[in-house]
């Protein structure tokens, strides 16, 4: 059961990790960073939604088949390893240039394209497929154990009781002042 504190908290978390990963993707050939960090962040922000809200919930609202974006991740870093060989280059051979970028007659800047960032999208697919993947199957094989039990009150009571051995009788009141004096009297 979560809260709506969690939730809302949730929801503004997944938001920061899906900026601050596609952050880590586009920087990552020139600082710390790249596809698989930010596909693993990518994957962690997910998560922590699935975790919050469940997953019978997120089933019914998001259900991508995560086996996709592994296989899509791999086309296309496969692609972008083979893309060189076309134009008679060495195979998985990096390419970089800058482009000038003009808005609306208002000058941007510079940017570097390097085509090893293709290259780290194809494993930011890949990285974030898996990772779902493997956590919803295993949040799925959970549901579905789950499914099974009976359902628990809100309110249950967590407290430990001793078990009693199947012969052992509850002593009367009598009995017991009785086993009381005789150990004093010792």
């Amino acid at each position: 059961m979560s809260t709506v504190i969690a939730k809302t908290i949730s929801r503004a978390v997944l938001i920061i990790c899906i900026l601050f990963s596609i952050y880590l993707l586009l920087n990552g050939g020139n600082y710390p960073g790249g596809g698989f960090v930010g596909g693993v962040l990518f994957a962690c922000g997910i998560a922590l939604v699935y975790v919050t809200y469940g997953m019978t919930y997120m089933n019914a609202r998001l259900k991508p088949n995560w086996l996709d974006w592994v296989a899509y991740g791999l086309l296309f870093a496969s692609m972008t390893a083979i893309a060189p060989m076309f134009v008679k280059h060495r195979y998985f051979r990096s390419a970089f240039d800058f482009f000038h970028l003009d808005f609306l007659g208002i000058n941007i800047g510079h940017i570097e394209l390097v085509s090893s960032m293709f290259f780290d999208i194809g494993v930011y697919f890949t990285v974030v497929g898996v990772l779902l993947f493997i956590i919803t199957s295993i949040a799925s094989d959970k549901t579905t154990e789950s499914e099974n039990e009976p359902p628990e009150s809100e309110f249950t009571d967590y407290t430990v009781k001793p078990k009693m051995p199947e012969n052992f009788t509850q002593p009367t009141a009598m009995e017991s002042h009785e086993n009381l004096k005789t150990e004093e009297q010792k």
